[in-house]
């Protein structure tokens, strides 16, 4: 498992683009776009241990944290939720022109639907650092565990998002969409 990571480009519309190992938000610059080399390379060393000497390549070699290839192109920020996964990524990192990083921990509501029709609601939760996003995870865990006391239906989790210091970061709600048809009842509220 990697730490799966979307990164939208603010283009004409955003351009979103896959990072398996995940990247710096100070690593996207003009002169990086697509950042440095991935940090897998404890993964690829321990696969070659594991691989025969006739083997292959497991992977070819990147030179890039984010794919350059983009996964949808010309996506409007409301139309990203077709993409994001709670359960397949980790992370959502928003670029505008300038390469101002706007940073945000994907968090998936069991039991709750905001207007999704294709699974939980998701939560965009703004974070600034890996000391912040440390802190959000631990907060959700201990939402998480008031929702197993208080029952999937309570809508814990959903008060507590609401109750989150505003000053820490914003809270974007996904709703509504699906990859074959993103624009099918799309939106965020922010």
């Amino acid at each position: 498992m990697g730490h799966r990571t979307l990164v939208a480009y603010d283009r004409d519309g955003y351009d979103l683009h896959y990072s398996h190992w995940g990247v710096a938000p100070d690593e996207l610059t003009p002169e990086t776009p697509f950042g440095g080399p991935p940090n897998d390379g404890w993964a690829r060393e321990r696969a070659a241990e594991l691989q025969e000497a006739a083997g292959g390549r497991l992977t070819e070699d990147d030179g890039h944290a984010v794919d350059p290839d983009p996964v949808a192109t010309g996506v409007s920020f409301v139309d990203l939720a077709a993409y994001v996964d709670p359960i397949e990524h980790e992370a959502l990192y928003v670029v505008d022109g300038a390469f101002s990083v706007r940073t945000y921990l994907v968090f998936g509501l069991e039991g709750r639907h905001v207007g999704r029709t294709d699974g939980p609601a998701v939560a965009l939760v703004g974070y600034d650092g890996s000391t912040d996003a440390a802190y959000l995870r631990g907060w959700m865990a201990g939402g998480r565990a008031v929702r197993g006391a208080c029952g999937p239906d309570d809508g814990a989790i959903v008060r507590a998002l609401r109750w989150l210091d505003p000053d820490r970061g914003t809270v974007v709600w996904l709703t509504g969409g699906s990859r074959e048809d993103p624009g099918a009842g799309a939106g965020a509220v922010r």
